[in-house]
């Protein structure tokens, strides 16, 4: 009756063996060999990485040279509070000024006012909203355009995204297309 206990408790016994006590057991040349922890560099370029004692949030990360600031985006587009975008076959226009564009086409001349999100980059400026369920985006870069129908000139081209289409035309500074429209505005009553 002794012998069924301790063949039953046999195995409860090695269950509470953990890793070490099993190493004890391993031959000479089963055992790894010590290791002695490397030396410090002596050259303090090599020495290892520590977080630092102050975060580059708090104080600005200083560097040797000579330091010269570098324009990330393109000035024209930067400085212009607003936009007039067009485009032919099918028509459409855009006005943009703050958060706000003024999606027009034929079928809509009034238009849709369609809330934007301005963003910067280095060749242009993008608006990009919502309108309808689906993505509206009004891209603008600074690079001379010219209408297709009238052969007028812009001094930027335009790139309308409606859902998965995707429309091309010029645009111009809003200020520009006021002052347009206002000298045309005169010559048709002159």
């Amino acid at each position: 009756m002794k012998l069924r206990y301790a063949v039953a408790l046999l195995p409860l016994g090695l269950a509470a063996c953990d890793e070490q006590a099993l190493q004890d057991f391993r031959m000479p040349w089963d055992q790894p060999e010590e290791v002695e922890p490397a030396p410090a560099p002596a050259d303090p370029m090599q020495t290892p990485l520590v977080a630092p004692s102050v975060s580059p949030n708090d104080v600005p990360v200083e560097v040797e040279g000579e330091r010269a600031q570098v324009a990330t985006a393109e000035a024209r587009t930067l400085n212009a509070t607003g936009f007039m975008a067009r485009g032919n076959e099918p028509f459409w226009r855009v006005d943009v000024a703050g958060g706000t564009a003024n999606y027009q086409t034929p079928e809509n001349q009034s238009g849709t006012n369609v809330a934007v999100n301005r963003i910067v980059y280095r060749q242009g400026v993008e608006y990009i909203g919502e309108w309808g369920g689906s993505v509206f985006a009004l891209n603008i870069r600074s690079a001379e355009c010219t209408d297709s129908m009238s052969g007028e000139t812009f001094p930027m081209t335009a790139l309308l995204r409606v859902g998965s289409r995707r429309e091309q035309g010029c645009a111009m500074p809003a200020e520009a297309a006021a002052s347009t429209e206002a000298a045309d505005g005169a010559a048709e009553q002159g």
